[in-house]
């Protein structure tokens, strides 16, 4: 990209870098979902109760695989999340106008879950020996908490007491989301240092900090980024007709929004950020394969739960704390890598039914069985989200069937149209609601930032860029298609296959 065309982008940028942005509506003249019951207690009563007994998966019996979804879509839409939105002070016990919440994240696709406020403000984060890398750690301790001696396998940065010390603490929250941050911070740390001219591998070579080289290596991966998120994750996730309508890049750039519009900035949609993109809750499986050491408990068909707020193993994936030793990601079991074999673990359907990895979240006032998906309701309930079938006539879309009030939230009812797609793509993928939501967040959010790909160079692909091309092996898409999120993931150096993993923690890199 020449500097005449990022400089334009440059002299466009928002009034201040630290624009964040309010939550606000997208369908404000639509009345609220409200409640069949008489009073506040009983309303809450009844989403605890639709949430045990209508959003609870029975094991055996609604375990249905998405066999078009690797499961680590799932937790790549989680990080998705954790860079466009985060609310730290909605409270669930009242209602809330979402136009005075503030989201604390940039409604724009440009990683400041990764960077956070640059160098500059944040030097911690950063590699004072390789200026403008950022700053890894090592494995410490291991499953039991003993400590590791010698450890060269690679973690995010961590203080004493194990918590990372990375842009978004919500990143670390479980290990599947922790590894692939890790990977972003090492597919930054390989930029950069391709910018400055050095092997991308070479830990050890020292620079100095040239800012004008980490904003051309930020603006990469924000960009690369920015391909697969629309180009891969959306795209999955959403027909086609939708996805080609909202953000048409055939004659430069036009974005065709029927829902999703702005004045100035571009504002967070509460009906996208707690009714419509939690249809990634639904994808959850019940427990994930890892690596093949069994010498720790892992190997072939050995799933770990998420977390295991029973204490039941002792043995499961949550975060926040010092990441256990030999528990590296094997990515190609959660992306298609052209591994072959049993490769990759599928994500589970979008549909009513959440697995039973989330039926006792550890949070939130008296927990109760599917904890996720009561606080889920409850948070629709607490922002007045309208009705799903008001939605749907004001889309000029016929609504489906309601069979109990609750299924009429917002949240369940998009999971619900998902499920009810005929033709054997029932819970593939999202419907006309929900797809048109979440198509029309992603496209304005990349049309409304003045520093994407979408609006300097709506044509660009990661291929035009010979540095990002250095950075793989064979430059060109794994699949043969178009670029997916498993090229990121390549570009990174992080584990692929399981001699990946077995020299990534013997030597700290594939």
């Amino acid at each position: 990209m020449s500097k005449s065309s990022y400089g334009h982008a440059l002299t466009t940028l928002p009034r201040s870098k630290q624009y964040k942005g309010p939550f606000g509506r997208l369908f404000r003249e639509l009345a609220p979902w409200t409640s069949p019951e008489a009073n506040d207690m009983a309303a809450v009563q009844a989403l605890k109760d639709f949430a045990t007994n209508s959003m609870s998966e029975t094991a055996g019996a609604d375990d249905l695989d998405n066999a078009n979804l690797p499961a680590g879509y799932t937790y790549f839409g989680q990080f998705v999340d954790h860079d466009i939105t985060f609310d730290p002070t909605s409270s669930l016990m009242r209602a809330s106008d979402p136009e005075k919440l503030e989201n604390f994240r940039t409604p724009r696709l440009d990683l400041d879950c990764l960077y956070g406020e640059g160098p500059a403000d944040e030097p911690f984060m950063y590699d004072a020996d390789q200026g403008g890398c950022f700053l890894l750690g090592t494995v410490q301790k291991d499953i039991a908490g003993n400590d590791v001696a010698g450890s060269n396998e690679p973690d995010l940065l961590r203080n004493r007491q194990g918590r990372a010390i990375i842009g978004d603490m919500r990143n670390d929250e479980n290990v599947i989301v922790s590894q692939l941050q890790l990977a972003m911070l090492r597919l930054h740390n390989r930029a950069m240092r391709q910018v400055m001219g050095v092997d991308p591998d070479d830990t050890t070579a020292t620079f100095g900090f040239d800012g004008e080289k980490f904003a051309e290596a930020q603006r990469k991966v924000r960009w690369f980024y920015q391909y697969v998120v629309w180009n891969d994750f959306v795209k999955r996730m959403v027909s086609n007709d939708i996805w080609e309508r909202v953000l048409d890049k055939s004659d430069g750039h036009a974005f065709n929004g029927t829902v999703y519009n702005w004045k100035e900035q571009p504002f967070m949609p509460v009906e996208f950020s707690v009714a419509a993109y939690r249809f990634g809750h639904s994808l959850i499986r019940p427990g994930y394969q890892v690596n093949l050491n069994t010498d720790v408990g892992l190997g072939f068909n050995v799933e770990l739960p998420i977390f295991d707020p029973a204490n039941a193993g002792g043995h499961d994936l949550h975060g926040f704390r010092f990441f256990p030793h030999r528990h590296t990601v094997q990515w190609d079991w959660y992306f298609d890598i052209n591994s072959g074999g049993p490769f990759p673990q599928p994500a589970r359907r979008i549909d009513l039914k959440l697995s039973s990895a989330v039926f006792a979240l550890d949070e939130g006032p008296d927990p109760k069985p599917n904890m996720l998906a009561f606080l889920n309701l409850l948070r629709s309930m607490r922002l007045e989200l309208p009705r799903g079938t008001d939605v749907a006539h004001r889309m000029g879309i016929t609504p489906h069937a309601i069979d109990d009030p609750h299924e009429d939230i917002l949240w369940p009812y998009i999971l619900k149209e998902a499920q009810l797609i005929p033709a054997g793509n029932s819970g593939r993928m999202l419907g006309k609601v929900g797809g048109t939501i979440v198509a029309e967040v992603f496209g304005g959010l990349l049309d409304g930032d003045p520093m994407s790909f979408v609006r300097n160079m709506p044509n660009w692909k990661p291929s035009d860029d010979a540095d990002l091309m250095a950075l793989l092996d064979n430059p060109a898409p794994v699949n043969g298609g178009d670029w997916e999120v498993a090229d990121l993931i390549r570009a990174s150096g992080a584990p692929i296959n399981d001699t990946d993993v077995a020299n990534t923690i013997a030597n700290g890199q594939n």
